[in-house]
């Protein structure tokens, strides 16, 4: 971005911000929201960079307490013929003593930067360090602006030139310029044949410019002007003009060229964290996946001592070893013993064993259930954070899928007898989670007017579920509901994509249309689908 456009923005920034209060500061990355009044100033400090105001912050997050808080803007200015955005603040002290401070912005390319400078124009926070040995700043020190060696046009002397040399070194030596400004005036220069006319003719156009262009190649935002420049014919472009030519056009450009690039390099920092999880449950899972040896153990130990059991009486104080008779098959079993243990307590280890050996299965059994819902969870996880459309659905998928609280996962997963998946919210954190992980097309279940789990019947795209499943899923959420004691429940469902949170609203609670209700037994859920068993994320 040029100081040209800056300054035609600066303009724009001082009729919409002047005399508005600062209400909020929010930091995201490279990202900076100020919020004014009821707008917000929008600062990208990546490349390209970006500036423009709108009615919603892009930082979502990352609110940071600045002393600016409650300032007033007294103007905007252009401190320097580079691109550089000075914000003069205002603030009334308790005494009633005004007391001033300094927004500056630096929207210099690689090196971007945004300060806060207190009255005598030090450094209160910078949003980067500023790695340099001519302008080594840090917090406390005096702020300097960016060197400029350049000088005005009028005070440069030039000899021969010709079109090629204008637009390759113009702007190295005339402050204010550009690449692409150079370029336009070496344009205009093939028909004026002067320099200082085809200059003069270049800054009339910029100057009497009350709209903005956003120029295309290949099919992406390129170039930004304040007029239509002929070094650019036969490029596509799109015009702005109306009350906000100069930030509308920056936020277009930000949204279509920078928004999207972020959102896809967030979407890839994701995806590549959740396949680093799926890979370590899954070498974990390998561990629990067959727990027959365990199961054999336990069961050798548990006959051993049953057949000790039944021969105690033939068994001698300090033997080593027992020859016992197999009840079920007729043939001799030894039956090793630790000598310095007497018979009973030899009687005994063996049915210890037996129940330890029985809890490990218990727990292996639980554990690869367990880790089967959270694979079941990154899977889903990968699906919905492939097909986000906006960087807040991301921060949204992007929260821990465990509670803090040590309970566990927040949603169990069941499987229906068809084959198919069936989530439920275990509490307000779950049910959050939940509609974060469904798809449109999935169906919703709750109980009516009563408190309850959500639950999620996962449907294929294109396929719909039968009328089975769906009153195995409506008793499931009868089951996981307060009327569950209370017989027949009254349970309402219907396709995600009819379900919404509103927002502020507490966790887990949503409104939703195009509903069905159908009237259940928890009992159908629990004879069809748990059987006895514990659910695939653990116990609800």
């Amino acid at each position: 971005m040029d100081y040209l456009f800056i300054e035609k923005l600066s303009g724009e920034l001082n009729r919409l911000l002047r005399k508005g209060k600062i209400r909020e500061v929010r930091v995201e990355g490279n990202l900076v929201s100020v919020g004014v009044g009821k707008l917000w100033l929008n600062l990208y400090f990546g490349n390209p960079n970006a500036a423009f105001v709108s009615e919603e912050p892009k930082a979502k997050r990352g609110t940071r307490k600045l002393p600016v808080e409650g300032s007033f803007i007294k103007s905007v200015n252009l401190p320097t013929t580079d691109r550089v955005l000075e914000i003069e603040l205002v603030k009334l002290s308790l005494s009633g003593q005004p007391t001033v401070s300094y927004l500056v912005i630096e929207l210099t390319g690689k090196n971007a930067n945004f300060f806060v400078l207190n009255g005598e124009r030090r450094i209160i926070y910078q949003l980067k360090e500023v790695k340099s040995s001519v302008r080594p700043l840090k917090p406390g020190e005096l702020y300097q602006l960016p060197p400029n060696d350049k000088k005005p046009f009028e005070e440069l002397k030039f000899g021969e030139v010709t079109p090629k040399g204008v637009e390759k070194k113009l702007y190295k030596f005339v402050a204010g310029l550009s690449p692409l400004n150079a370029k336009e005036i070496a344009h205009i220069f093939k028909e004026t044949k002067e320099l200082a006319v085809a200059y003069a003719t270049f800054m009339e156009k910029h100057a009497k410019s009350d709209k903005s262009y956003l120029y295309y190649q290949n099919g992406k935002p390129k170039f930004m002007t304040t007029f239509r420049y002929g070094s650019l014919e036969g490029l596509p472009f799109k015009e702005f003009s109306g009350h906000t030519p100069y930030s509308d056009c920056w936020r277009t450009f930000f949204e279509e060229a920078v928004e999207e690039r972020e959102l896809e390099n967030l979407k890839r920092e994701i995806l590549k964290r959740l396949a680093k999880k799926e890979k370590a449950l899954r070498e974990e899972l390998r561990e629990y996946e067959n727990p027959e040896k365990i199961e054999a153990e336990a069961l050798k130990a548990k006959k051993l001592g049953e057949l000790l059991k039944y021969n105690l009486h033939l068994v001698k104080p300090g033997s080593r070893k027992a020859h016992v008779t197999d009840y079920e098959t007729g043939e001799t079993v030894t039956v090793e013993l630790d000598p310095a243990l007497s018979p009973k307590q030899n009687l005994e280890n063996y049915f210890k064993k037996y129940r330890k050996l029985s809890r490990k299965l218990q727990r292996a059994k639980e554990t690869a259930q367990k880790l089967k819902t959270e694979l079941l969870l990154v899977s889903l996880l990968k699906e919905r954070v492939e097909k986000a459309e906006n960087r807040e659905e991301l921060l949204l998928l992007e929260q821990p899928q465990k509670e803090k609280s040590g309970k566990g996962l927040p949603i169990a997963a069941y499987t229906l007898p068809s084959g198919r998946k069936l989530l439920v919210g275990k509490n307000s954190s779950g049910n959050e989670l939940l509609l974060r992980l469904a798809s449109p097309h999935d169906y919703w279940f709750h109980a009516r007017e009563v408190p309850g789990s959500h639950v999620i019947l996962k449907v294929e795209r294109g396929k719909e579920p039968s009328e089975e499943e769906l009153l195995t899923a409506a008793s499931a959420a009868a089951y996981f509901s307060k009327g569950r004691e209370s017989g027949k429940v009254k349970v309402d469902f219907t396709k995600v994509k009819y379900v919404r949170k509103p927002p502020g609203t507490r966790k887990g609670f949503v409104t939703y249309k195009n509903e069905t209700t159908v009237t259940v037994t928890p009992e159908k859920f629990e004879r069809e689908v748990l059987k006895g068993k514990a659910p695939e994320g653990g116990r609800n």
